[in-house]
This record gives C-alpha cells, sequence and structure tokens, in this order.
C-alpha cells in the first residue's frame, strides 16, 4: 500500500507529532508512506529529522490554486493508494481534486472543527472543511464527541474510523524523580479552549507552595501574564513560550496538568506517561481512556473547586512520596495500548476498510 500525507506545513502542535509518529509507525509496520506539504516549516522539518520521505509543493498563498495540477499529477504517477489529508487547508485542495485522482481519499479530524474557527474567514473556513469532510471517502478521529456530530452531517458511520494519539518510546524512560517544591506542568497552546485561567485562579486557592511552569505559546500571552500578577502568584509561575522539545520539563516536574474545555486524547498525556508523571485533566473527549483514579485526577471541564481538591491530594501524594505508583501506573497503561505501531496499525485497518468499500 503507498500512503501520501499531506499536510500544510505551517503546523506545530499536536497534530505535526500525530502525523510525524504515525509514518514513523507505519514505516515500523511496513507501509509506503510519504509525506508532502505547502510550504517549509515545522511538519516537513521535524518528519526529515525522523527520517521520513518528505515532498515540498509551495504554495504562493493559503488558497494558491495553481498546485492542483501538479498535486493530481503527482498522485496519479507516483500510484498512491490512499491520500491522507491533515488540516482544513489540505482538506479544502483535495476536495478540488478529488475526482481527478486515482487514489482513495481520507481525512484525519484532528479537532472540532465547530471550534477551531473565529471570524468571518472562520466561518467561510469552516464551510469548506466541512464540505471536504462530507466528500472524503473515510474520516479517521480521535474525539468521540465528534460521533453525534458526524451523524448530524449525515456522514455515515460506516466510512468514520476511531483512533488515537501514540507516542514513540524509543529513547525515553520514566523518572521517578521528586522535586524539591511541588512542581506542575502544562504543555499547552495559550489559547481559549486550554483554560488555563481555570488554572491559574484554582492555584491562587491553594494553600500550599508550588511551581507552576507553563510551555506554549498563543495570542493569550499578555492576558495570562496580567492575570497571574492580578491574582498574586506571579513568583510561582513560569511562563517559557514554545519549546520544541518539551521531555527536560517533564523530567523535571512532579504531575503535569491539562484543564481544556474540549480534546481528543491529547499528547501532552501520553508524553507525561512516557516520563512517568501522573496527569490532572478536566474530563473531556478521550481523556478518560487513558486518565483515571489510577493513573492521575479526572475533574469536571469548569469545576474550579474540583480542580482544587484535585491539586491539594496530589500535593498529599508528592508530600507523601506517593506519587510514583500513579506515575507507573499511567507509563504502563499508554505503552500497553498507545505506540506508534498501536497506531500504525489501527489506521492502517481504516484503510484496508476503505480500499474494499464499495
Amino acid at each position: 500500500m503507498r500512503v501520501l500525507h499531506i499536510n500544510a506545513g505551517n503546523e506545530d502542535g499536536g497534530a505535526r507529532t500525530y502525523i510525524v509518529n504515525l509514518m514513523k509507525g507505519q514505516k515500523l509496520t511496513g507501509e509506503k508512506s510519504t509525506l508532502l506539504t505547502f510550504q517549509e516549516g515545522p511538519v516537513s522539518k521535524m518528519a526529515r529529522e525522523n527520517g521520513l520521505s518528505v515532498s515540498v509543493m509551495k504554495q504562493k498563498q493559503r488558497f494558491d490554486l495553481s498546485i492542483l495540477k501538479p498535486l493530481t499529477n503527482y498522485i496519479n504517477n507516483n500510484h498512491f493508494d490512499i491520500v491522507h489529508t491533515h488540516g482544513p487547508r489540505a482538506n479544502y485542495i483535495v476536495s478540488l481534486i478529488r475526482k481527478k485522482i486515482n487514489a482513495k481519499w481520507v481525512i484525519t479530524v484532528h479537532s472540532d472543527p465547530r471550534i477551531d474557527f473565529s471570524g468571518i474567514k472562520g466561518k467561510v473556513m469552516l464551510k469548506l472543511n466541512l464540505h471536504a469532510l462530507k466528500s472524503a471517502d473515510s474520516l479517521f478521529y480521535m474525539n468521540p464527541d465528534l460521533e453525534e456530530y458526524f451523524e448530524s452531517l449525515k456522514i455515515r458511520s460506516s466510512k468514520t474510523f476511531e483512533v488515537f494519539n501514540a507516542i514513540d518510546f524509543s529513547g525515553i524512560n520514566p523518572r521517578f524523580n521528586r522535586q524539591p517544591t511541588f512542581s506542575l506542568l502544562e504543555v499547552a497552546r495559550l489559547v481559549e479552549v486550554k483554560n488555563h485561567r481555570l488554572l491559574l485562579e484554582a492555584l491562587s486557592k491553594v494553600k500550599f507552595n508550588y511551581r507552576l511552569t507553563l510551555v506554549g505559546d498563543g495570542p493569550l500571552m499578555d492576558d495570562l501574564r496580567k492575570l497571574v500578577s492580578e491574582l498574586g502568584i506571579k513568583d510561582k509561575v513560569d511562563f517559557v513560550g514554545f519549546r520544541e522539545n518539551t521531555g527536560d520539563y517533564y523530567q523535571e516536574c512532579d504531575v503535569s496538568v491539562l484543564t481544556s474545555k474540549s480534546e481528543s486524547l491529547p499528547t501532552v498525556y501520553l508524553e507525561s506517561a512516557a516520563y512517568g508523571k501522573p496527569v490532572i485533566a478536566t474530563n473531556v473527549g478521550a481523556t478518560d481512556r487513558v486518565i483515571n483514579d489510577d493513573t492521575g485526577w479526572l475533574v469536571d471541564s469548569g469545576d474550579e473547586q474540583g480542580l482544587i481538591a484535585a491539586l491539594n491530594d496530589a500535593h498529599s501524594m508528592w508530600r507523601d512520596g506517593n506519587l510514583d505508583q500513579k506515575g507507573l501506573a499511567l507509563y504502563q497503561e499508554v505503552r500497553d495500548n498507545y505506540s506508534i505501531e498501536e497506531l500504525a496499525h489501527k489506521v492502517n485497518d481504516g484503510y484496508e476498510a476503505t480500499l474494499n468499500a464499495d
């Protein structure tokens, strides 16, 4: 089977990691996959660094359609069986040539389209993206909350396949070491859906000492810096911005946190697991597949008191030296079920079903 993955190329979040990990898994399981991006950027860079096959077909601008004919020829001349798009721009471009290519077309829906776009341009992009979702031969999704949404769009369940994020465990070992000061880590873009405000306001009310490291960049940076000052916790919170490699931050924390309003099964849970760090998370999307009483703490989305209780419990376990048991349980759960090989097998099953569909 020959697979072509297509992405705009400017993604620096979880979707980029997913694409690269899926391709690495496919390489290990014997599938031939190639990545094509519409610009040199974070995605092509990360893929090359991992020894993957990469091509770039540059667009002059976001809606430059001069690439349609070259892209059609590239797909057909290379005899790809599957074209697998990731992201609204890639989805839109392939929707314009789907009747001219010989390959089957599948999409991974990385997040909830209903909250991905804003403003007038966002409404246009949402409409174009929904048209693409309805037109593709199959959809892969990671957020179980999307099942009802697909049904409302009249997308048949027979053409949708639930998948998951995965992590490459090679070269990573869990490190069970307690920090001198109770240390929390949140790796997330500084955007509204990640709901950093909930965590910061909860931490302003706890009675214990702590350090919080926020890894990520985004439009809310200035607002969140102002908030920590207003809450009187500026000396306890470090904003370190975007970091390509986050391993050192996981190694130097006691617990990682994600207080999102919406998620699928984010890579940060898996990264935390790889380093043996338990997670405090809001119960959204597929979070409860890996985060439970054994592996961390689940809190209802927006529940500040519940979050405070989880933070207090985590601190008590840190103080008593008992966090390792949750970290080890999370490591074992993720290692056994969310490897890149398991992801590749799951996606390849979806490909086979798509190729064999009427």
